[in-house]
């Protein structure tokens, strides 16, 4: 049978793999990706890391996520992390729409996905987990872009994707990240262009911050002033940090950023999808677990689950969800070899280059 998944690692992640081996208390940093329903592949995956091999850590574990993977994150945060991350499942799948939501539509069925699988009763426990700092990562809009009209929201939107083509560092005179973080302080990042404001996470506000961390600019409806912050208007926060390429501040601390993936790229911000040439700016302290070619080529369509899903298969919801269960099958299979690379100690064997 062919692998189910790759793992791969920049130059310096592998030395300290090579030194220290993959134990749960080798990860410093865990980074949830966004990315819609991509994240079915992870599903088993993050069963196992979350329920079983990651609450062995001795030492608390800074994780970070935006949109999905911030939905992500807060199920792996509950009393029961497999239990909440099922009903993730369970509500994200069982939304179907006749026809194309509006903004308001949309926005409405993602909070009644987080609330069905948020438990309010663990609140405290999420906020104080024994070893998982959450960090959910928004993106705060700056000028046309955070208009209440959609007309100059749009060229906004427009602008802002002209800035990021030109550098990405243009981009941050556009966006501002916004990171939103349990315990008495947040883990400090490695400065970039962008100017970054934290803010607790808090009973008042996870709600509302995870839905802002999951609105698609344009699709959703702007999250507005959320509480316990600062005002502004706050969309997805993939925008910004799409697949979490992202570090430490401490350039003497020990790095190893773990981003269980479900494709092989690592790709910035959401606007560096399709700009192929731009590569992962921290790929050197990456380790990257994802899917690999010849699972994916199993799948129907030959690819994950996404939300171009709704289009391929318009009016046949038995058929999305169809190939929908295909990917959490698959995800299975990944998570069973990548729980036997661990007991047999092969991390090594199987490790390739994050190029």
């Amino acid at each position: 049978m062919t692998a189910a998944i790759t793992l791969r690692a920049g130059a310096s992640a592998r030395r300290l793999l090579e030194q220290d081996g993959l134990t749960p208390d080798a990860i410093t940093l865990l980074g949830a990706p966004a990315g819609g329903p991509k994240f079915l592949i992870t599903k088993a995956l993050d069963d196992f890391l979350f329920g079983e091999w990651l609450p062995n850590r001795q030492q608390p574990l800074p994780a970070f996520g935006s949109s999905v993977g911030a939905f992500r994150l807060v199920a792996g945060a509950h009393r029961s992390p497999q239990a909440a991350l099922q009903r993730l499942v369970d509500a994200y799948c069982g939304k179907c729409y006749e026809k194309r939501p509006t903004a308001s539509e949309l926005t409405t069925a993602i909070r009644e996905i987080f609330q069905h699988m948020h438990d309010e009763d663990d609140n405290d426990f999420i906020l104080n987990h024994p070893w998982l700092q959450l960090h959910i990562v928004t993106t705060r809009c700056q000028g046309l872009a955070a208009s209440r009209h959609p007309l100059p929201q749009s060229l906004g939107f427009g602008m802002a994707y002209l800035s990021n083509l030109a550098h990405r560092d243009r981009l941050a005179t556009r966006f501002q990240r916004c990171v939103f973080h349990a315990g008495q302080q947040p883990f400090n990042l490695v400065p970039d262009a962008f100017t970054t404001e934290f803010s607790s996470l808090t009973k008042a506000n996870i709600g509302e911050v995870t839905l802002a961390s999951g609105s698609i600019p344009l699709i959703m409806e702007t999250r507005r002033d959320l509480p316990d912050s600062s005002p502004g208007a706050h969309i997805d926060g993939g925008m910004i940090d799409y697949h979490m390429d992202i570090r430490d501040a401490n350039e003497n601390a020990k790095q190893l950023v773990f981003i269980p993936h479900y494709e092989q790229r690592v790709v910035t911000g959401w606007f560096d999808k399709k700009l192929t040439k731009r590569q992962a700016q921290h790929q050197d302290h990456l380790l990257v677990l994802s899917p690999s070619p010849e699972l994916v080529a199993s799948l129907p369509g030959g690819k994950v689950p996404c939300r171009k899903d709704f289009s391929i298969y318009k009016n046949d919801d038995a058929a999305r969800l169809k190939a929908w269960r295909a990917g959490l099958d698959a995800s299975e299979r990944m998570a069973d070899e990548f729980r036997e690379i661990l007991l047999k100690q092969r991390v090594m064997d199987v490790l390739a280059p994050l190029a």
